[in-house]
């Protein structure tokens, strides 16, 4: 009977163990299973995120598209209509040119049948000047035109007579000498300016319509030599005479 017991209460120990066993092992299967279950509703959810992600990017890149296909075309509008600008500007200039050409050459055609008398016409710098035989040039502080220079002046006047449509245009220059303070004008500005009218004066004292001329001073802004030099500030003590045409018309056409 005693054996019996004890048979009894090792099965009820071993029953007690392997129930004991069993319930933790479920336990641990149970927290891995919803350990897999939370993550596989993340990566889920990872994975939403991400589709959602690329239909935005897919959309934003559409859009990106679209609106870049638009700028592109709204360049090449521009590009089209700034070439047609382009093309029309260079044809006004290629007019202007030519319109000065014409200009050059009624000037060149006034002035080429005085040749002989000691007039010329020189281009310099993309400039018309008139010269003479002998330069008007002063001495320093001087505005007084020579004998030489008056008789060359005459020859200039039968010229702008003989072509009541000419225009000239007559630049008084000086050095840079600082001007004494006894002297008739009170700038080089001023003293430039009366070179220029002394010019003119003449050029209508010998019969010329005094619409027909112009005088302008330049002070010693324009010089032409060195006025470090004798030599070079009596290049720059000087008078040039320039034709002065009528550009009106050439403007108007570029303005048409």
């Amino acid at each position: 009977m005693r054996l019996i017991l004890n048979v009894l209460v090792v099965v009820l120990v071993l029953g007690s163990l392997q129930s004991c066993v069993s319930k933790k092992k479920y336990d641990e299967l149970l927290a891995s299973k919803e350990a897999s279950d939370a993550a596989l509703q993340e990566t889920q959810a990872q994975v939403q995120n991400l589709e959602e992600t690329n239909e935005e990017l897919q959309q934003s890149m559409q859009e990106t598209e679209e609106r870049l296909n638009g700028e592109i075309s709204s360049l090449r509008d521009d590009l089209t209509s700034t070439k047609a600008q382009v093309d029309e500007v260079q044809e006004k200039l290629d007019m202007t040119e030519e319109e000065l050409a014409m200009v050059k050459e009624e000037i060149n055609s006034i002035f080429g049948a005085y040749q002989d008398s000691g007039l010329s016409l020189e281009e310099r710098d993309g400039r018309l000047y008139v010269v003479t035989d002998q330069g008007i040039s002063y001495r320093s502080g001087s505005y007084r035109l020579s004998s030489d220079e008056r008789d060359a002046l005459a020859e200039l006047a039968e010229t702008i007579k003989n072509n009541p449509d000419l225009k000239i245009m007559v630049e008084g220059h000086t050095d840079d000498q600082t001007v004494k303070a006894s002297a008739p004008y009170s700038d080089n500005w001023e003293l430039s300016t009366k070179r220029a009218l002394a010019v003119v004066r003449e050029l209508v004292r010998n019969g010329v319509d005094p619409s027909q001329v112009a005088a302008v001073g330049r002070g010693d802004q324009m010089p032409i030599g060195d006025n470090e030099t004798a030599d070079g500030r009596a290049e720059n003590r000087r008078t040039v005479i320039m034709p002065d045409p009528d550009l009106s018309k050439v403007i108007q056409n570029n303005n048409n």
